[in-house]
């Protein structure tokens, strides 16, 4: 059973003009349904139990091995009210690599604050002052005064002075004070030991300058750091008791049959 082939279906005008007549009314998946469907299965709690997602575990793969059959994933969906699995649901190792590099490519240039005589843009070419490496920045994060900088041609090094000329009146510059290769490992946040987030601004000078005044009570977050905090949080799911798996789809069936077919 596929995930919405049970929900109802309601008549959408979209009133979109098709030639010299208006477009067709179409029959759509009524998905707010599934609101009403959760705040019923969340008034009896005893009806859940807790469930770690293993690595590789699929909606599929948990259905089966919980209910006996993989066509009932939908109901692994829906009682953690996810709608789009590709998003909601947690990657296994093999998928969330490739995923976090693919999402944060390039180098991170973090700036001396106070030695910053502009403001870099985003699409724009960025040099260092003897011209001897070029790159594109991609990113610009003005609260930890850092830039992504992608397509890279030559070698920036710490100290290098910045300078972006296009696009500007006057050129742009500052004093690259730290540098990561791969932004993934870049800074995306800071925490305290009970893992909550810090003012960035009190710290960041600190981290910038390599450490100085940083204090070892403070944890710095990557950005692929944050990636796997939050794919782990995705982890822990409930589910539906097997022993109660029967009745609450006959539930479901009688809601799934209120209000059937309308038009809007």
């Amino acid at each position: 059973m596929a995930y919405f082939s049970k929900f109802p279906t309601l008549v959408y005008d979209l009133k979109i003009p098709s030639g010299a007549k208006f477009a067709e009314p179409k029959i759509v998946t009524d998905i707010f349904r599934r609101v009403a469907i959760k705040q019923n299965l969340k008034e009896v709690g005893s009806l859940f139990v807790s469930y770690s997602v293993k690595d590789e575990d699929t909606p599929d793969i948990i259905a089966h091995k919980l209910y006996g059959s993989a066509g009932l994933h939908w109901v692994v969906l829906l009682a953690n009210e996810i709608i789009n699995p590709f998003f909601d649901w947690p990657l296994s190792e093999r998928k969330l690599v490739p995923f976090i590099d693919k999402k944060y490519r390039g180098s991170t240039f973090f700036m001396e604050p106070t030695l910053i005589s502009g403001d870099f843009r985003e699409g724009f070419s960025v040099t260092n002052v003897a011209a001897t490496a070029t790159g594109i920045v991609t990113s610009v994060d003005r609260t930890l005064s850092s830039l992504v900088v992608n397509d890279i041609s030559g070698v920036f090094q710490q100290d290098d002075t910045l300078v972006q000329e296009e696009g500007q009146l006057v050129p742009v510059t500052a004093k690259l004070t730290r540098l990561v290769q791969e932004t993934k490992s870049a800074l995306n946040h800071f925490e305290d030991a009970q893992g909550k987030p810090l003012n960035p601004l009190t710290y960041r000078d600190g981290y910038i300058q390599g450490g100085f005044g940083f204090p070892p009570t403070v944890n710095v977050v990557t950005n692929e750091g944050d990636e796997r905090n939050m794919n782990e949080a995705k982890r822990q799911i409930n589910l539906i008791d097997p022993d109660q798996l029967d009745p609450v789809l006959r539930d479901l069936e009688i809601i799934f049959r209120r209000n059937p077919r309308r038009s809007t």
